[in-house]
């Protein structure tokens, strides 16, 4: 048992009169002991899960991403457009059709360079992750370091996983299951990135983790982000015209919503978009890559558009969506997803 972290635990559980936020010293400091493995299951969980009743602050998320991105084995970002992180609920979906993967592509394949990342097997849903969503359109994935960086160099697309970037944090999920419920890590997990200074897209579940994710962005001194209420707190944004959305740009934050109507696009929700099994989602989603339209083509699209505007926050949101259009009918997404299959030379 660790001393220290048993005192840091007293400071956290002191009971529901004293029940708050602690000092970001002794959150960064917690962390620390976590990711080195010098706290015990038991020490880790009743921290965590206090911390969850408590309901963590910005300045404690902010805190404990710090020693996590300090151990981050990082990803040489090439010239050009910056790199947009594009996060949601590593833990998967469960009940509702996988968009993400699909609108990060046609985001690449506009000329926006996309970095996905995520974990399998991830709790509490232990859901299908992005990485699925790839290997059922044939990508390989997730990507080694090496070939992530090479990948975005080369296609402006990598896909990579904990395991991969920071093992510390990929360690804790026995520990996590044993849990059960999200804590302070669910969040944490979608701010820390391999590329050094790089923008962010980050999907949450639930409206009070807007305010809260964009203040840790920005304390984290990320410059650009859109923050976005998620389909099952996914990557992907909803077209039902009512999820808020924030963005964060040089310390400043503002929250608006975005009509469908206004970008020329139907209102879709997941009841327009059934789960049918993945071999249909694979279908559908290569269908709309091609440039098939409906709800499935509309909310790529949409998707890809707010991930370009990450990218290029200087051009219309409108205009991002007719790129991404013209590409998905050019050919150009799909001709991506080949080359991510390695049946077109990276370089070709």
């Amino acid at each position: 048992m660790s001393a220290e972290f048993r005192a840091i635990l007293k400071e956290r559980a002191r009971g529901p009169a004293h029940l708050g936020a602690l000092t970001p010293e002794l959150c960064e400091r917690a962390m620390e002991l976590i990711l080195a493995g010098e706290a015990t299951s038991a020490q880790i969980g009743g921290f965590l899960l206090v911390g969850r009743a408590a309901g963590d602050t910005p300045a404690e998320l902010e805190a404990y991403a710090r020693p996590m991105q300090e151990l981050v084995r990082e990803i040489e970002p090439p010239p050009g457009p910056p790199v947009v992180t594009v996060t949601g609920g590593f833990d998967g979906k469960t009940r509702t059709f996988n968009v993400g993967a699909a609108a990060s592509l046609v985001a690449a394949a506009t000329g926006g360079r996309m970095l996905m990342l995520g974990c399998e097997n991830t709790p509490p849903k232990e859901g299908r992750t992005v990485f699925d969503a790839l290997r059922n359109l044939d990508i390989p994935s997730p990507h080694p370091l090496e070939e992530a960086e090479r990948h975005l160099e080369e296609v402006s697309f990598a896909a990579a996983t904990t395991d991969h970037y920071v093992p510390e944090l990929h360690d804790l999920l026995q520990l996590r299951r044993e849990i059960v419920r999200r804590t302070a890590l669910n969040v944490v997990e979608k701010v820390v990135s391999p590329v050094r200074g790089s923008r962010f897209a980050v999907g949450i579940t639930h409206r009070p983790f807007l305010s809260t994710v964009s203040r840790a962005l920005v304390d984290l001194g990320v410059e650009h982000a859109l923050v976005f209420q998620a389909i099952e707190g996914s990557d992907e944004a909803p077209l039902d015209g009512n999820s808020a959305l924030v963005r964060v740009k040089s310390g400043e934050i503002e929250e608006f919503r975005v009509p469908p109507e206004s970008l020329g696009l139907s209102r879709a929700t997941k009841a327009d978009i059934p789960w049918k099994g993945e071999e249909d989602e694979a279908h559908r989603l290569l269908s709309a890559l091609a440039g098939e339209e409906g709800p499935v083509y509309e909310l790529v699209l949409y998707n890809a558009a707010l991930r370009l505007w990450v990218a290029d926050e200087t051009t219309p949101l409108e205009d991002h969506l007719e790129d991404a259009r013209v590409v998905l009918h050019s050919g150009g997404a799909l001709e991506l997803v080949e080359r991510l299959r390695g049946r077109v030379p990276m370089s070709g």
